[in-house]
């Protein structure tokens, strides 16, 4: 059993979880060996760790959702469906709700998952359902962002 003096304090599982966070999206921007995508995986997972005690559902969401991404991009469908239906089902019973361009990151995420594990019908219906959940997205730059997201999904057609 863990020594509760030994825990962090919520403010430095907050720094962690964000550090980690930007760190991952750091690895996903370079070009990466075989060392480098085990880090890009832990990066994620440890952020998401972080999260757990301190987060909010907003931070909850985004963090299964950006482990996710990672296992996505890896090629890690079971893992990837696992955390993306994760993130999206707590972007959806979130209370308060969480903003909606957040739900939609969600269904994109789910969308990317089915693309890697070769559910192409799936990954359509949820493609759809993010278009469909960003039409009620008013801020500019995070409808753009969500789109340039699905933009990048393996096999999906553009509109």
């Amino acid at each position: 059993m863990t020594d509760p003096a030994d825990r962090l304090l919520p403010a430095d599982q907050r720094a962690l979880a964000v550090r980690l966070f930007n760190r991952t999206w750091e690895l996903l921007e370079t070009t990466r060996d075989a060392a480098g995508d085990r880090e890009l995986l832990a990066t994620a997972l440890a952020s998401r760790l972080h999260w757990q005690d301190v987060g909010t559902d907003e931070n909850l969401a985004a963090g299964d959702w950006l482990v996710a991404h990672v296992a996505s991009h890896l090629g890690y469908a079971d893992l990837a469906l696992d955390f993306a239906a994760a993130a999206h089902e707590r972007a959806s019973t979130a209370d308060p709700p969480v903003e909606l361009w957040l739900v939609a990151s969600t269904q994109e995420g789910m969308a990317r998952a089915h693309a890697v594990a070769g559910h192409d019908q799936e990954r359509d219906q949820w493609a759809g359902d993010a278009r469909a959940t960003l039409a009620g997205v008013d801020d500019d730059e995070d409808r753009e962002l969500i789109e340039s997201q699905l933009a990048t999904v393996p096999g999906l057609a553009q509109p």
